[in-house]
């Protein structure tokens, strides 16, 4: 057809040495006409079709067998006009035919007709041609469609030559379509044949007589012992197993499907996998508890220093138990900042009380199935982490670790946190159901433990069936102590140094807490305790003398200058700037705000990467300083900056320090250097609880920081530090701002008739009133 490809195997001797000629030339055009089908001879003026194509030789390749294989472009559509030779070739003078191939209505719609045929096609067994196909139905163009398919399908050749021969593009189509609906009413006839065929003999049947017969034939020869004897020991596995009723029940059914197949058949397969999960799964396998408290507590003194709360409530747990005899296991949830240690506590935990230890990791897991299991419906499929875990530890009473739990994610495959809720209740993970399982699980003698950075990243119907236990921040005190007798042992003996005499020195340690990490676990010191060390094993490998003792200056040298330096003194030095207390989920830290007067005509300028709630106690401030008498100049805007702009800040915390800030650079008079803050502020200068107060303590404490300010609600959390870490500071317990501003700028006169105090009802009185309503 004009304007389509086709392939041509040329095989006459003569014809390849003239095409060669032809090719060799540059003159590519032949003249090409179809043969009557089936007629075998050589092609002879008889036996040709008069009507035919133009063609351009696009591409050409000489085989093995000395054959000439040639790819043909179609140009013009082409008559016999005279007979020239016959031989050595076929030579003829042909004239071109010009048909009327612009795309009228009916064209179109003859086109669009056919294009629906063709999608039809494509969804059924023709010639193994689907994909082409498939494209062909894509093509928008009538003109390229019509060509392509005359030419690519293979339907008879006798309609190709009827629809080369016709004239109009309309006429050409209708033929196309007609053939088309030919072909698809053959293959739609076809179909049905071989769908009746089939339902006649169902697989069912099939594979039942054929099993019949092969259990006679193996009879004979003598075999199949094996497979029977195979699926009775697989039987007696699961009668020993004394399996709860309903989980026996749903097995028996499956041995009996197992019996009736093949085992080469894939579900044969997926059922055996299916049956060795149940027989691997410890149904009533219980490891007895260490109930001794003493000897538990010391264990978990021996593994962990401090963390008094948690293990507490382990004692606790552990002594209700002794009593009773009977406990279901609790789900405990240790929040804190990274490299406190809450999983390595996991582990203590589950060897003081004798139990085996399990931990998943819970952070970035998107999919339920993670969590319940895959559903038996595919190849492949399996149990979630949390069956997948019993079978690990080999007991139904594990303790039980969920690390991460705040990280948890969700997308379009289910949410785990939700997966989650029944297997971490008590009332009712006694019959947990895995998707892969779907038989009930006992989980209410686990021991779950859960970890966590920030709590209020747990989904709130998963946080009320956990008990919080939060874990603060070590102190510099806390640290010592955990390097001297935990850090350095375990370092000493990963980094071969266990027979070196050297003696780390405590000032070398405090060095390292204080100039090179700035942290509120201790995850960091370990890494540079090594550093340290492994820069002795360096020395020691060489065949040097390691020191002695590591003092400041062997740490200097190896770890270069120090990262971190008290740097508050200096940073609040000037007025407009004061220091208040954050909380991140990696512990708490020291924020300084600043504040300075501009030109500009806006009335208040915010940057460090503010939260929207942490602009509002901004603009609460300056309510409350200028509702205190204390006015902008003239002319002058107010710039509140938060240092480390390249770091989010939010929440309602530094109200009381923003108003402290401002107030100080309009009075010209700095805050104290040794006098950090916390508390929110509302508009009648009433102070607020805060949270994370803990954590901001101790971090007040690690910058040096020995006067702190915060919310006289926030004094029952003072009771929840040890003792060592309150022990040299001092606590200012306010109400209003006027106590924040005496304690920060004692020197400071509030102006007279604009006092907190000369409010008509007192601002204490009117944040009793506040708290009534």
């Amino acid at each position: 057809m004009p304007g389509a490809l086709l392939p041509l195997l040329v095989t006459n001797p003569a014809s390849i040495r003239r095409i060669q000629e032809l090719h060799s030339k540059g003159e590519a055009l032949v003249a090409v006409a179809m043969r009557t089908p089936g007629d075998l001879h050589q092609a002879t003026w008889d036996n040709l079709h008069p009507v035919g194509c133009i063609g351009r030789i696009t591409k050409l390749t000489e085989t093995e067998s000395g054959e000439l294989s040639i790819m043909l472009k179609g140009q013009d559509k082409a008559r016999l006009k005279r007979k020239v030779n016959e031989k050595p070739r076929l030579t003829a003078e042909v004239e071109t035919v010009t048909d009327n191939l612009t795309p009228n209505r009916e064209a179109l719609a003859l086109a669009h007709a056919s294009r629906r045929i063709l999608e039809q096609m494509a969804t059924l067994s023709y010639h193994g041609m689907e994909s082409i196909i498939a494209n062909l139905a894509k093509i928008k163009d009538p003109l390229i469609l019509f060509s392509t398919c005359a030419t690519s399908l293979p339907f008879a050749a006798e309609k190709k030559q009827q629809i080369l021969e016709l004239d109009t593009l309309a006429a050409k189509f209708d033929l196309l379509y007609k053939t088309l609906k030919e072909e698809l009413d053959i293959l739609e006839l076809s179909s049905s044949i071989s769908a009746k065929a089939k339902s006649e003999i169902s697989s069912a049947q099939r594979e039942y007589y054929l099993r019949q017969q092969m259990k006679t034939i193996k009879k004979e020869l003598g075999e199949g012992a094996d497979s029977e004897s195979e699926l009775d020991e697989l039987a007696r596995e699961i009668q020993a197993k004394n399996l709860p009723e309903v989980v026996q029940t749903e097995v028996n059914k499956d041995l009996r499907r197992l019996e009736r197949m093949q085992p080469g058949a894939s579900e044969y397969v997926t059922i055996r996998t299916y049956l060795d999960w149940i027989i691997d799964l410890p149904w009533n396998e219980v490891s007895e508890d260490n109930l001794e408290i003493d000897a538990v507590e010391t264990t978990l003194d021996a593994d962990h220093f401090n963390l008094k709360k948690p293990k507490r409530r382990i004692l606790e747990f552990l002594a209700v138990k002794k009593l009773k005899g009977e406990l279901k296991g609790p789900i405990l949830c240790l929040v804190g900042p990274p490299g406190v240690g809450k999983t390595s506590l996991g582990k203590s935990i589950a060897h003081a009380m004798n139990r085996q230890f399990v931990r998943i990791s819970l952070g970035g897991v998107r999919d339920e199935a993670e969590i319940r299991g895959h559903r038996r419906t595919y190849i492949g499929a399996m149990p979630g982490r949390i069956i997948s875990g019993i079978k690990q530890a080999g007991t139904v009473n594990p303790v039980f670790m969920l690390d991460e739990i705040d990280k948890l994610g969700k997308d379009v495959h289910g949410d785990p946190a939700a997966a989650l809720l029944e297997a971490l209740d008590p009332e009712q993970n006694n019959s947990f159901v895995d998707h892969y399982l779907n038989v009930p699980f006992d989980l209410s003698q686990v021991f779950f433990i859960t970890t966590a950075n920030v709590i209020d990243d747990i989904p709130h119907a998963l946080r009320d069936r956990l008990e919080i236990v939060e874990i603060d921040g070590y102190t510099q005190e806390d640290k010592l102590k955990i390097a001297r007798d935990y850090l350095l042992p375990k370092e000493l003996d990963a980094n071969g140094l266990n027979d070196l005499s050297t003696n780390f020195s405590d000032a070398a340690i405090k060095e390292l807490i204080r100039s090179y990490t700035r942290e509120s676990g201790v995850r960091s010191l370990q890494r540079q305790i090594a550093a340290v060390l492994r820069a002795i094993a360096a020395k020691v490998a060489r065949g040097q003398d390691g020191p002695e003792e590591v003092d400041c200056a062997f740490v200097g040298e190896v770890l270069g200058p120090a990262r971190f330096s008290p740097e508050t003194r200096q940073r609040i030095s000037l007025p407009g700037v004061a220091t208040g207390l954050a909380w991140t989920p990696f512990g708490g830290e020291i924020l300084f705000i600043e504040a300075a007067l501009i030109e500009s005509r806006d009335e208040m300028i915010l940057t460090g990467q503010m939260g929207d709630v942490m602009k509002e106690s901004a603009r609460i401030a300056l309510s409350v300083v200028k509702s205190l008498g204390f006015n902008l100049p003239e002319g002058k805007t107010l710039h509140i900056h938060l240092p480390a702009g390249a770091i989010p800040k939010d929440g309602p915390s530094a109200g009381i320090t923003l108003v402290t800030s401002i107030i100080s650079l309009l009075t010209g008079r700095t805050v104290r250097q040794d006098l950090a803050m916390t508390g929110e502020i509302t508009l009648r200068g009433v102070v607020l609880p805060v949270g994370g107060v803990g954590e901001k303590i101790l971090a007040a404490k690690r910058t040096g920081i020995d006067q702190i300010i915060l919310p006289k609600p926030n004094e029952k959390d003072l009771h929840e530090l040890d003792a060592e870490a309150r022990a040299g500071l001092t606590f200012h317990p306010v109400e209003t701002i006027d106590e924040v501003l005496k304690l920060a700028l004692p020197e400071l006169d509030l102006p007279t008739g604009l006092s907190v105090a000369e409010y008509p009802t007192g601002l204490a009185s009117a944040a009793a009133a506040s708290q009534t309503v």
